[in-house]
C-alpha cells in the first residue's frame, strides 16, 4: 500500500511541475505590488533602505520604472523621469541607479555607494515603451497558487501614464515580460556609457509585437470553444473520475479544473492562445496515457507485484480526448 501512495505521489508532483515548465499551469504574469500595511516589518526595513539608496535623485514624476532586486546580487533601478518646472514638462530624463553590493546582505548598508546614470531618449521611443510596459502591467492580477518562491531575481515594473500609476512584481516572467526585461536591459548598457539611448531596431520589433498582440482581441469562436470546454467537463467530469481507480482521481479533478481555470482566465486577459491551449491539453493526454500504461518517460519504473493498474477503457476513453475533440 505504501509503495502504491509513493508511485501515486511521483505522477502526480511529477505531472503537475511538467505541464507547469512547458504551459501555463500557474500565472506567470505579475502579481499585485504589496500594500504598505500588509508588509512584513523586515520587508519594510528593507524597502525603505532600497528606497533611501538607489531612489536618491529619481523624480517623483515618471513614465517607467523597473526595479530590480536579485537575490544574491546588487539592486538596481531604470527610470525615466518626467522633469517638471513651472508646472509644464520640460524633458525626459533617463536614470540608472544601481548599488555597489546587496543592500538585503550589507552589514552596515549607509556605506553603500551607489553608481548613477542619466542618458536622454527620444519622445518616440519612450511613447513605443510606454505603450509596451503599460501592457504588460495592465495584466496584473491576484493568482492562487501553491508554489511559493523564496529565491530568484524580483522585478519590479511600474507605469505612470493617462490612467494612472500602476505597478506589479514578477519572480519567473513569462516570455513576453522577459522580452520587455531584456529590451530594458539593453537601454540601461547603453545608459552606462552614452548620453543618449535610443531603442534598437531589433527591440522595437519586440515591443511593436506586444502592442499589436494586444490588440488582437478573443473571438467569438474562441469563447464558444471555452463554452463547449466547459460543459464536457461538467456534464461528463464527475462521472469519469468515478470510474477511476483512486490513485488517479485527484490528479484528473485538479487538472480539469485547471483547464477551465487557464482557459475562462486567459479569455478574460485576452491573453488566450488557441495553439497552445490545444497543446497543454495534449500533454495531459499524453502524460496521463504514458503513466497509466508506464511507457515513455515511465517505463524504466519497476512496478511492485501488486500494483493495481487503471482500467484499459479509462485509459482509452479518457475526458481528455473528449475534450480535444471540441477543437476540431
Amino acid at each position: 500500500m505504501i509503495q502504491k501512495i509513493v508511485y501515486s505521489l511521483v505522477f502526480f508532483i511529477g505531472i503537475s511541475i511538467a505541464a507547469h515548465s512547458q504551459l501555463r499551469i500557474f500565472y506567470d504574469g505579475l502579481e499585485p505590488s504589496e500594500e504598505y500595511f500588509d508588509i512584513a516589518d523586515y520587508k519594510l526595513e528593507y524597502n525603505q533602505k532600497i528606497k533611501e539608496k538607489l531612489f536618491d535623485g529619481l523624480a517623483d514624476h515618471y513614465k517607467v520604472r523597473m526595479l530590480v532586486r536579485p537575490s544574491f546580487d546588487a539592486e538596481y533601478i531604470f527610470q525615466i523621469d518626467e522633469i517638471i518646472k513651472d508646472y509644464q514638462l520640460e524633458k525626459y530624463d533617463v536614470r540608472f541607479h544601481k548599488s555597489d553590493s546587496s543592500i538585503w546582505y550589507a552589514k552596515d548598508y549607509t556605506k553603500i555607494k551607489v553608481k548613477k546614470y542619466e542618458a536622454s531618449i527620444s519622445e518616440e521611443d519612450l511613447q513605443l515603451l510606454t505603450d509596451a510596459f503599460a501592457i504588460i502591467v495592465d495584466k496584473t492580477r491576484y493568482e492562487k497558487s501553491n508554489m511559493d518562491i523564496y529565491d530568484g531575481t524580483n522585478y519590479l515594473l511600474s507605469i505612470h501614464d493617462f490612467d494612472g500609476w500602476r505597478s506589479g512584481n514578477v519572480k519567473k516572467p513569462n516570455e513576453e515580460i522577459k522580452s520587455l526585461i531584456g529590451v530594458v536591459e539593453n537601454l540601461i548598457v547603453q545608459t552606462q556609457s552614452k548620453r543618449a539611448i535610443k531603442i534598437t531596431k531589433k527591440d522595437k520589433e519586440i515591443l511593436t509585437y506586444i502592442v499589436e498582440k494586444a490588440k488582437q482581441n478573443p473571438t467569438s469562436s474562441d469563447y464558444e470553444l471555452m463554452s463547449r470546454i466547459v460543459k464536457v467537463i461538467e456534464e461528463n467530469g464527475a462521472v469519469y473520475c468515478s470510474k477511476l481507480k483512486e490513485d488517479n482521481i485527484e490528479y484528473v479533478e485538479n487538472t480539469l479544473e485547471n483547464i477551465q481555470s487557464i482557459g475562462t482566465k486567459d479569455l478574460a486577459y485576452h491573453n488566450f492562445n488557441r495553439k497552445e491551449f490545444k497543446e497543454y491539453i495534449e500533454y495531459i493526454l499524453d502524460e496521463f496515457v504514458s503513466f497509466n500504461t508506464f511507457s515513455g518517460d515511465y517505463e524504466s519504473i519497476n512496478l511492485p507485484s501488486d500494483y493495481e493498474f487503471e482500467k484499459q477503457e479509462n485509459i482509452e476513453n479518457n475526458i481528455f480526448k473528449l475534450i480535444l475533440k471540441e477543437f476540431d
